[in-house]
């Protein structure tokens, strides 16, 4: 296992959030405000390890070679649109994440789920229930456009919980070895707490029961027409519902505990420093005095 994947399966703790834009609001505009906006004023609280936020096409079941008794149509009104991926290392840390800013700052930042959402899920993920199994990617905070061909994976159960994880962890055991995968993470969901996340300052605007998920796999490969033949027959004992969002770009804003380029400065500033090769826009003193000490020892990414 490389140094990446070891670092990345440190957090114990997820919280992966999943929903769908308010429907009047135009949904280049409503990314744009989440990746450039409100994902760095999240990067800059403390306690968080890893903090992605990938954004979805609709969903793609023609990807995927038709199995008997699992369904991978979606209606166009119940498809996900984005998914962030907030990680932190133990209970300390989410401790620290959720005590920080202030009630006044949180208020504003929690603000945004009112003014963009329509309905979305926070699913809880502990433990070995999140894991990576593999990574060639070579970069632990993939930034942009996808570098190959990308796609989230969501499943919905059939049956009691614990044989859908057993049979969840022999398919991505299976899936990490087949032909052309190069990355593939595992998050196997708690049944969301709506009352933990109203006590926590949150609005709920969760999904209705049937529209939920029980899995998800972070899934990318050389190319999609390796993900044709993934499925077996026997996934249905298990599985009732997959449903693969391609993923045309992810955004890291916090990479093993510090905030990234893009968590700071947001992805225009990030792309433009990229695309003239500013290295003194890197540099940790200039960051240090522009954003204080949340840019205290540079950055990972």
């Amino acid at each position: 296992m490389n140094a990446d994947i070891d670092q990345e399966n440190r957090a114990t703790i997820a919280r992966v959030t999943c929903g769908w834009k308010l429907p009047h609001l135009p949904l280049e505009a409503v990314r744009r405000y989440w990746r450039d906006v409100h994902s760095p004023g999240i990067a800059r609280r403390p306690g968080l390890w890893e903090y992605r936020h990938l954004q979805f096409d609709p969903v793609a079941p023609a990807l995927l070679a038709p199995v008997r008794g699992i369904e991978t149509a979606c209606p166009g009104d119940q498809q996900l649109m984005w998914t962030s991926d907030v990680r932190y290392l133990d209970q300390a840390g989410l401790d620290l994440f959720a005590s920080t800013p202030g009630p006044e700052v949180k208020k504003q930042l929690l603000a945004d789920i009112d003014l963009i959402v329509d309905q979305s899920t926070t699913y809880l993920v502990l433990g070995d229930n999140a894991s990576t199994l593999v990574d060639s990617s070579g970069t632990a905070a993939p930034q942009g456009p996808a570098a190959q061909p990308t796609y989230a994976v969501f499943f919905r159960q059939r049956g009691e919980q614990a044989a859908f994880r057993a049979a969840l962890r022999a398919l991505a055991a299976r899936w990490a070895v087949a032909a052309g995968v190069r990355r593939l993470r595992l998050a196997l969901f708690e049944t969301p707490d709506m009352e933990a996340e109203r006590k926590a300052g949150y609005p709920i605007k969760t999904h209705p029961p049937e529209c939920k998920y029980q899995a998800w796999i972070d899934l990318s490969l050389s190319s999609a027409e390796h993900l044709r033949g993934l499925l077996s027959p026997g996934d249905a004992d298990c599985i009732r519902t997959v449903h693969v969002y391609p993923v045309p770009v992810v955004y890291t804003s916090v990479c093993r505990g510090r905030p990234t380029l893009v968590g700071l400065r947001g992805w225009p500033a990030y792309d433009a420093i990229q695309a003239l090769g500013a290295d003194n826009q890197r540099q940790a003193a200039l960051l240090e005095w522009m954003y204080g000490d949340v840019a205290a020892g540079g950055l990972l990414a």
